[in-house]
């Protein structure tokens, strides 16, 4: 296996973390003014400018039925790469860039958004759910943010 795809940027929702593939990530950039587009499904924060585009950004608390926090000096923006949506969300804080061994990954639990998950991993009382960014952004249709 090629060690990149064990790659994960690792980063928390209240106190709870998730991780996508390093290669899913185009940048994280800090908390920037972020705007409000009218008739927008509840998910978007808005719009962001970055690097002369038009990003939507997508809140993953509200995806996942969370209570956002106040917007605090560690909170971050996580622009994907384009291969994914042309898009970003915003997470509380970005703990680190970390290799997730395939030994310590379980299989994503059944619920309701199962299909949102990769994989579980759990080890030395860390337990980080890894999310399939194509999947759950499939549920939110980025370019009708800016129609």
């Amino acid at each position: 296996m090629n060690p990149i795809n064990d790659q994960y940027v690792v980063f928390a929702i209240n106190d709870k973390y998730f991780a996508i593939s390093i290669q899913d990530v185009f940048e994280i950039t800090r908390m920037r003014t972020v705007k409000w587009v009218p008739n927008s499904k509840d998910e978007f924060l808005g719009v962001i400018h970055f690097r002369e585009k038009v990003i939507p950004i997508v809140s993953l608390h509200r995806m996942f039925l969370e209570k956002e926090n106040e917007l605090v000096s560690t909170t971050r923006i996580i622009v994907l790469n384009n291969n994914i949506k042309e898009s970003g969300f915003v997470v509380d804080d970005v703990d680190q860039v970390k290799f997730l061994p395939e030994e310590y990954i379980a299989p994503a639990p059944h619920s309701s958004q199962s299909e949102w998950i990769k994989g579980v991993y759990h080890h030395d009382d860390q337990t980080i759910t890894i999310l399939d960014l194509e999947t759950l952004l499939s549920d939110v249709d980025v370019k009708k943010v800016l129609e």
